[in-house]
């Protein structure tokens, strides 16, 4: 977030978002900022903003599976937002442009040191890191919802994607690619899955290892678990808006999931939503644990039916819609 001088947008010179799109296929204010040296740095945002610009129409990179259950036990099935695969893509891009910034922040301040720039007001700021687009107190967050999702691999998919960049050292450059033009949405269809028990079960964010173990790893809890309209889940803690405690997220992004990476992978993805409320990581805004739930057994079913058919998520896509 910065504030973008030079020529002006379609909404003036503004204080605003690095990725606004409502600027349309240019952000002329933001290109005028990086003609000059000092903004350069800034470069990848704008070309992180123009990819979602250019992939805003591609119904290819879009979520099917509506939210909602028809009374006669329907989902609809729709392109929506934009499908697990994108979303990862997109939070690679983001997470390597931290890196990169990390880097230059690096540099700049090794080459203050050594004296092979000035020491001046404004190289001390530049050898700071000028944006973070990603914290670990939000990749955790994504990670809670990522994990309820029914083509998520394992657990953890989004702190996977984190150690792969931040650890491993990967970095996912963002593609130019050519702006496809406004489309006509596809009809809605509609596809059965009772109450998400008709062809593969399903109890969401219910944990059996948890109510097990509970009662040793955090005896001062009055039950091992908790109870969402009649359905066990697994124990949560509720507070007023949906929290992400900062501290014990960084620590465990940071210390904690390098040491059990490749063992994370043999876990399915719900068990690392249940994992991060069961740490009291992870807090529920109250009243609202009916919906996490049927979310979580939505992303279940479909992951179990994707498992019982024996198909990749992109043949599901394509039995979902016959």
């Amino acid at each position: 977030m910065f504030l973008a001088d030079g020529a002006k947008a379609p909404c003036g010179s503004r204080f605003g978002c690095a990725f606004c799109t409502i600027t349309g296929e240019r952000d002329c204010s933001m290109e005028a900022m990086l003609r000059e040296e000092k903004y350069s740095y800034l470069a990848g945002l704008n070309r992180f903003r123009n990819y979602l610009v250019a992939t805003q129409w591609d119904m290819g990179k879009r979520e099917l599976v509506g939210r909602k259950v028809s009374e006669a036990g329907y989902v609809p099935v729709r392109p929506d937002v934009y499908n697990l695969a994108t979303r990862q893509d997109l939070l690679r891009y983001l997470l390597t442009l931290d890196a990169l910034e990390q880097e230059r922040a690096e540099q700049a301040e090794a080459d203050l040191a050594t004296g092979r720039v000035p020491d001046t007001p404004e190289n001390r700021a530049m050898a700071q890191v000028q944006f973070q687009m990603v914290s670990p107190q939000q990749l955790v967050a994504v990670d809670f919802h990522w994990s309820l999702h029914h083509y998520a691999h394992s657990a953890f998919p989004a702190v996977d994607i984190w150690h792969d960049v931040h650890v491993l050292g990967r970095r996912y450059p963002i593609p130019e690619v050519q702006r496809l033009q406004k489309v006509s949405i596809p009809a809605k269809r509609w596809y059965p899955v009772g109450a998400f028990d008709r062809d593969a079960p399903a109890d969401g964010l219910r944990d059996y290892k948890a109510e097990l173990w509970n009662r040793y790893r955090h005896p001062g809890r009055p039950f091992s678990h908790c109870e969402v309209d009649g359905e066990r889940t697994v124990w949560f803690e509720e507070v007023e808006s949906f929290e992400v405690a900062a501290e014990k997220a960084c620590a465990f992004v940071t210390c904690t999931y390098p040491e059990m990476f490749i063992e994370s992978r043999q876990h399915a993805a719900i068990d690392s939503a249940r994992f991060w409320l069961n740490e009291e990581i992870v807090q529920l805004p109250a009243g609202q644990a009916a919906r996490y739930q049927h979310i979580a057994k939505r992303g279940q079913y479909f992951a179990n039916l994707m498992a019982r058919l024996n198909v990749t998520p992109e043949e599901l896509d394509r039995h979902l819609v016959v």
